[in-house]
């Protein structure tokens, strides 16, 4: 069984390095763009190659959020620079969300544009949730297509592969069909086998550190008695000024959300690897000099900072994500930046560093990237559809200092991060002026208004 799913691998690879790539008409680099799933921006220092092969050699942004902290809205906004009021995508399924809702979108993302000024293009992993069914087919814009169909793991889960013949391909529960590996070889495959002289794309986003955690063997219990430091958000002691759907939420075991943060960390060794294997790809191919590499996460995840155990609320666990961007003679190496910046550019970056263009609702981080400006925007707005989550639908602003939520309910938060960077301290009441200049800033960014949601 593991021969055949070997030996298929290979075949398929063979099979696309015999194709021929469209003509290149962009000087533009080489582009790979990693987005995890559910990375907690402060897990990053957890991973040496990326500290080592990125962090050391570009700028890391200190204060990247995503608009709306739930994969399939962020993802649909990484790939057009887009939000969720534009995309239609609020949720991961249902009438508002999923692949369902994001099909209306495919003509028009970084893939298609990317793919045609001559870029050969690819995606190893996740793409959108509800990509499943009879119906699946490789988007618009992708000549290599790698990805989960069903339901994502990191065992016994199914690809969808367009080497060769377009199928489902099966995996098992062997320890060389652990995801994250197959995808990591499978984008090595791919920058191996895209000419020398045609730009390259590679998306490539690992399940992990999704859980429930499946930590490859190899690095099980690589963390077991590594300290976990719990701001006092954690099992927050006083919810009283918090939302009703904080309030009725009891504290978690302080030892199971350690172990958790640990598995979380032991996850991430995989994508590590991929990273560094990419890398050295990149680098036997002779384009390591001229690629410009995006790390990011689709979103955080809250270990029960303010009770609350998953994502989608708009606590900076859950809407900051880790974001570092490398390019040789472009970036200054170990550089950071404090500048306030979203999933939504991410999109406008890549087109900018291309030379080509979309319509997209970002703005590009490359005047940031490349040192000419300190500051690209003041704001990000942030919105949510409830659908089956606790949080109710909510509207909210994000800006360099202060983070303001409305919610369908008609619940208010407002936080100082300045002041109260563990977001103890709901100041609705104690700063009216502010909250009415951040309320009335949120009507203009949030339209149209997420269904369900009116002021």
């Amino acid at each position: 069984m593991i021969a055949s799913f070997v030996g298929l691998l290979l075949l398929q690879c063979s099979l696309f390095t015999e194709q021929t790539p469209p003509a290149q008409t962009s000087d533009g680099p080489n582009i790979v763009l990693f987005v995890t799933d559910d990375q907690r921006w402060d897990s990053l220092s957890k991973m040496p190659e990326v500290q080592r092969l990125l962090v050391r050699r570009g700028i890391t942004f200190n204060q990247a959020v995503v608009t709306n902290p739930l994969c399939c809205p962020s993802r649909a906004t990484i790939l057009t620079g887009r939000y969720s009021h534009t995309t239609g995508v609020y949720f991961n399924r249902g009438p508002h969300g999923g692949w369902n809702v994001f099909k209306a979108s495919e003509s028009s993302t970084i893939a298609t544009a990317l793919d045609a000024v001559g870029y050969q293009t690819a995606l190893m992993g996740k793409y959108m949730n509800g990509y499943a069914g009879d119906d699946v087919y490789v988007p618009p814009g992708w000549d290599r297509w790698f990805a989960f169909t069903e339901n994502p793991g990191y065992f016994d889960y199914t690809m969808y592969d367009n080497s060769g013949r377009p199928q489902r391909v099966p995996f098992g529960s062997e320890p060389e069909e652990y995801s994250t590996d197959v995808i990591g070889r499978t984008a090595v495959e791919f920058i191996r086998s895209t000419p020398e002289g045609t730009p390259l794309f590679l998306m490539v986003t690992p399940y992990a550190p999704h859980g429930p955690p499946v930590v490859a063997p190899r690095h099980l219990d690589a963390f077991a008695g590594v300290p976990v430091e719990q701001g006092p958000a954690v099992g927050e002691a006083d919810v009283s000024d918090k939302p009703a759907h904080i309030r009725r939420r009891d504290p978690a075991d302080p030892a199971v959300l350690r172990g958790l943060t640990q598995r979380q960390w032991e996850l991430l060794l995989a994508v590590d690897e991929v990273v560094r294997q990419v890398a050295d790809a990149l680098r036997e191919t002779g384009r390591w000099g001229n690629t410009l590499v995006i790390f990011t996460s689709d979103n955080g995840v809250s270990n029960d900072e303010h009770r609350w155990r998953y994502k989608m609320d708009p606590y900076e666990e859950s809407i900051r994500v880790p974001l570092v961007i490398s390019y040789p003679g472009e970036v200054p190496a170990g550089t950071s930046s404090d500048a306030l910046v979203s999933n939504v550019d991410i999109a406008p970056t890549i087109l900018d560093f291309a030379e080509t263009s979309l319509p997209t609702e970002g703005i590009s981080m490359r005047p940031l990237v490349t040192g000419a400006k300190t500051s690209i925007r003041d704001s990000i707005v942030l919105e949510h559809v409830a659908y089956t989550s606790d949080i109710p639908t909510y509207c909210g602003v994000r800006t360099r200092r202060f983070t303001f939520v409305r919610y369908a309910t008609g619940e208010e938060e407002l936080y100082d991060l300045r002041k109260d960077p563990y977001q103890l301290e709901n100041a609705v009441a104690a700063m009216p002026e502010k909250a009415d200049e951040l309320r009335t800033l949120t009507e203009s960014l949030c339209r149209p208004e997420p269904p369900g949601f009116s002021w």
